[in-house]
């Protein structure tokens, strides 16, 4: 059954997508967010998977996201976590384009567990920038049935902006997923009705704010941690 994770309309200010093309983490302008409290790590098992877009829409000179933002932000979410987690609070990443170099597998979220779910956020080498999101879903819901025991929660990175052949099917399973359902919808695509209302929705837009994307992440990542804060 799909649990709806509600979100404070503070945590529903996008990330900084304005950088052009030519932007580099280098030269990005430096932009400081708090992200809160995470808590105490869950009393129960936990498994956060993130599933990353890097399509052309995305990542391309035009796209959602041309310097990787999302990314980076991502990480920031993830370290927040990292530096109070337990051995039982998972975290893994896939990508459209799974399986890739960069997918990790689910990997304790916990500093020594950091290092590696870091490594996955990135675009990786192998991406061939698919649009499709039905194999990361599948993937997704294998991992989700395999942990079981575990609170499942999937965070979505994309435009949405897809190419499946049965993009109805597709996202009438991403509703049906083992879990809570977060899609963070990167460039502000008007979804008009496409997502199921079980499905929490966080827009992040060109002209919106630094750190939406990592809020929204951390707040999907802390839902089952006591005493946990977002801002």
């Amino acid at each position: 059954m799909i649990r709806t994770v509600q979100l404070r309309p503070v945590h529903l200010l996008a990330a900084d997508l304005r950088w052009t093309s030519g932007s580099t983490r280098a030269n990005s302008p430096s932009v400081s967010y708090q992200l809160g409290d995470p808590g105490r790590p869950s009393p129960e098992p936990t498994i956060t998977i993130v599933i990353a877009d890097d399509s052309g829409s995305v990542i391309g000179p035009a796209g959602a996201d041309p310097v990787s933002n999302r990314y980076e932000e991502a990480s920031r979410a993830f370290r927040a976590i990292g530096r109070r987690g337990g051995k039982h609070e998972l975290g893994a990443v896939l990508h459209f384009d799974t399986p890739t170099s960069g997918d990790v597998p689910p990997t304790p979220l916990t500093r020594a567990g950091l290092q590696r779910l870091r490594s996955g956020l990135h675009v990786p080498h192998d991406a061939a920038g698919a649009s499709y999101l039905g194999a990361s879903l599948n993937a997704a819901t294998a991992l989700a049935k395999h942990y079981r025991n575990h609170e499942a929660t999937l965070v979505v990175l994309s435009d949405f902006e897809l190419f499946d052949d049965n993009v109805d099917q597709v996202l009438d399973d991403l509703a049906d997923f083992p879990g809570d359902v977060h899609a963070i919808v990167l460039g502000g695509t008007q979804l008009d009705g496409l997502l199921d209302e079980r499905v929490q929705i966080t827009k992040a837009a060109h002209t919106d704010a630094p750190g939406t994307v990592a809020r929204a992440i951390f707040t999907s990542l802390v839902a089952h941690r006591p005493g946990s804060r977002p801002i």
